[in-house]
């Protein structure tokens, strides 16, 4: 089987380990992305299309016409959405699709993009917001699948032709998975051996957190609790933003302590915190129950708003415990989101809706 995934970008590297999971069972698989991602993670087929991408200027653009991914907070919603486009993206769209096709033409000629049998959107994005290319291909009888990772749902809300036409939706998102009765739950991929072990030293407790968007992870409490503890305690705020993932995985590893997020307890965890335990860091986040119900091995320390203080002074205070929560993490990792694993159930649920012998 031939199978492609679709990015707007590599998100957090991750995308090149379901390629390679794919391949590794014996499978044709490529990627295909955009354009390339803030944190400069390996590209496989990057397209460069103009008109998209983190750019600060872009952003302003968005703001000013009222893009409808910008309707919603970043903190996202719990209700049901559908991408709707403003007046002035309903212009300026058409424009963007003239720009793209002929990178896109040749890019689908270079590498017979339309002849994979199976095609993976991550985040439920195909290259034009109307569909065209999605309906094209189910007409030639390709499969379709849509990968859904957080933002896209909870602000962007799903492309209506691309959601109708996908055979398979799954999502990384416990809460996601818990609102939308079509998504199937997938955990992501990891490989240990992309980060390297946790070598903190010193006497004084450093505390890490990366996060991508400060209000998604509750990034403000947890500069002030930490703060606050560093006046009483030997401990340091580490906080990892804006820089190449090289460089901030090397800085985490130095860390004692990792704290991916506070703000929901549905929003759980994601690729820092699989960096964290990988490492063999103490790892702290916020799961509510239902969560701790589906992951009950989990390796986490919890926390949230209200007692993150005493967490963590808990943690910075006692090594044994830190210690305990460190040494789970790797041997969870490698348990529940090994990339090989991971591939494995795809091709399972693809097995299952026949499109796999």
């Amino acid at each position: 089987m031939k199978i492609l995934h679709v990015s707007p970008q590599n998100y957090t590297g991750i995308l090149t380990l379901f390629v390679k999971g794919h391949q590794a069972l014996g499978h044709e698989s490529r990627l295909v992305t955009f354009y390339r991602a803030k944190n400069l993670y390996p590209e496989d087929i990057c397209l460069n299309l103009p008109f998209v991408g983190p750019m600060p200027w872009l952003w302003k653009v968005k703001r000013f016409i009222r893009s409808g991914s910008l309707n919603v907070p970043f903190t996202g919603t719990t209700e049901r959405i559908f991408w709707t486009p403003s007046g002035m993206e309903r212009i300026l769209m058409p424009l963007r699709d003239l720009a793209w096709i002929p990178k896109i033409d040749r890019a689908n000629k270079k590498y017979h993009l339309n002849d994979f049998d199976i095609h993976v959107l991550e985040g439920g994005m195909s290259f034009f917001r109307d569909g065209r290319d999605v309906k094209k291909l189910r007409a030639a009888g390709k499969h379709i699948v849509s990968n859904y990772h957080g933002l896209d749902l909870r602000m962007r809300g799903a492309i209506k032709p691309v959601w109708d036409a996908t055979e398979l939706h799954t999502t990384c998102e416990f809460d996601l998975y818990q609102r939308y009765p079509e998504l199937e739950y997938l955990f992501l991929p990891f490989d240990n051996s992309l980060v390297p072990p946790a070598n903190a030293t010193g006497e004084i407790i450093k505390i890490c957190h990366a996060p991508r968007i400060r209000s998604v992870k509750g990034t403000d409490k947890i500069i002030e609790v930490v703060e606050k503890l560093s006046e009483t305690l030997p401990v340091k705020m580490v906080l990892i933003e804006n820089m190449p993932h090289s460089e901030a995985v090397k800085l985490k590893s130095q860390c004692h302590i990792a704290i991916d997020q506070i703000a929901s307890g549905d929003m759980g965890y994601g690729v820092n915190s699989l960096e964290s335990l990988a490492m063999g860091l103490c790892t702290v986040t916020n799961l509510s129950e239902a969560y701790q119900n589906f992951i009950p091995d989990h390796p986490f320390a919890l926390a949230e708003p209200h007692n993150l203080e005493n967490v963590l002074k808990e943690l910075v205070l006692d090594e044994q415990l830190r210690t305990k929560y460190a040494k789970a993490g790797p041997g969870w990792i490698n348990k529940t989101h090994h990339w090989k694993s991971v591939a494995e159930h795809m091709h399972k649920r693809y097995t299952e809706l026949g499109w796999m012998k």
